[in-house]
């Protein structure tokens, strides 16, 4: 089984700060491309949530694409070491934290069974089916897939994981599969 993440901001809140320490200006930025290095550490503030609670995975609205603390990138690079590229560490008050990009495209998406937004020139995948051929490759595994720009993917065995060490920010929607 796959599911779509989704931060979830509204609950948790979000991270500021450090755009100073970026290495390139995110809105000059390809994102098709992996995104630099940061050089120096990073200093984040949280706007806390509704429920008034750190969350282990966060969102900044200027990086993508999460901010997370060592129990969750504990659990992420445990199981999927070869998915997430680190790209500079911060400190949260004196929490240390690891800024993270989900570098793997798995091309397993049903275009014909996904909800697909046409904007003339080129599609996105809003909400994607993956082909069932793939259901036993991706337990394990954290990835993006193709025509969908911002869309996080987890398998069973991540999500597993993530709740089994309590570890909280992230949503999950079940991926369908088809054969």
């Amino acid at each position: 089984m796959a599911f779509m993440t989704e931060l979830m901001v509204n609950e948790y809140g979000y991270l500021l700060g450090g755009e100073r320490s970026f290495p390139v200006d995110v809105v000059e930025h390809d994102w098709l491309k992996p995104y630099p290095q940061f050089e120096a550490t990073v200093s984040f503030r949280w706007e806390a949530g509704d429920l008034l609670r750190r969350p282990n995975i966060f969102r900044h609205p200027e990086i993508r694409d999460w901010v997370c603390d060592d129990a969750a990138y504990s659990v992420l690079s445990g199981l999927a070491p070869h998915d997430l590229r680190v790209i500079g560490r911060g400190w949260l008050g004196d929490t240390p934290m690891h800024i993270v990009q989900v570098v793997s495209m798995l091309d397993i998406v049903d275009l014909d069974s996904s909800v697909i937004q046409d904007y003339g020139s080129y599609q996105v995948v809003d909400f994607p089916a993956f082909r069932r051929s793939a259901d036993l490759d991706i337990g394990s595994r954290i990835f993006r897939v193709p025509g969908s720009y911002t869309g996080l993917f987890i398998g069973d065995t991540i999500r597993d994981s993530l709740d089994g060490a309590k570890i909280s920010g992230l949503g999950y929607v079940p991926v369908p599969f088809v054969d």
